[in-house]
């Protein structure tokens, strides 16, 4: 696993546990959403691009000064697992039950998660704006190449329409 410089730039892909679908409805996909913009307003959380895809969330980010990323992303993992969570149980339904079961309990925190396995794909001098655009240009075709869209900026849940100049 890579060691992660505090004030750093870097790639990040959160897994769900298992790969389950869970960002099949768009109820799941906003809380992403609202999630990303509540820590970037908030929190410390500067995002230079993301894509949510059915089962991960490629993210490129980084933090403000004097705030530990490792924190800010287990924050946030943890925090969206509790809303992602709290929607699923409170729409009870054969696949929701089916999802659960399926979530992990952290024995550190107690806590169920809908999050599993986590990458960190790349580190980001953000000096050379041609290592920014490539790692920008590689998680926005992912919708892409999983033949979703025809163009990267056809995608909603991607940054990929902010750079096209379409609202996000």
């Amino acid at each position: 696993m890579m060691t992660i410089r505090e004030n750093g730039c870097y790639c990040f892909t959160l897994e769900t546990v298992d790969t389950v679908d869970i960002f099949t409805k768009p109820m799941y996909k906003q809380i992403i959403v609202h999630s990303l913009n509540h820590f970037i307003d908030s929190k410390g959380l500067i995002v230079y691009g993301w894509c949510l895809t059915s089962n991960r969330l490629y993210v490129i980010c980084q933090s403000l000064n004097d705030i530990a990323l490792t924190d800010l992303r287990n924050s946030f993992m943890l925090f969206t697992c509790e809303k992602i969570i709290e929607a699923i149980k409170e729409e009870p339904t054969i696949r929701n039950a089916w999802l659960i079961k399926h979530f992990v309990v952290h024995p550190m925190v107690n806590v169920e998660s809908c999050w599993g396995l986590v990458k960190t794909t790349a580190q980001i001098d953000i000096r050379q704006p041609q290592n920014l655009a490539e790692q920008l240009e590689f998680i926005h075709s992912i919708p892409v190449k999983e033949r979703v869209v025809q163009y990267s900026s056809d995608y909603i849940y991607s940054s990929a329409r902010d750079y096209a100049g379409m609202p996000g």
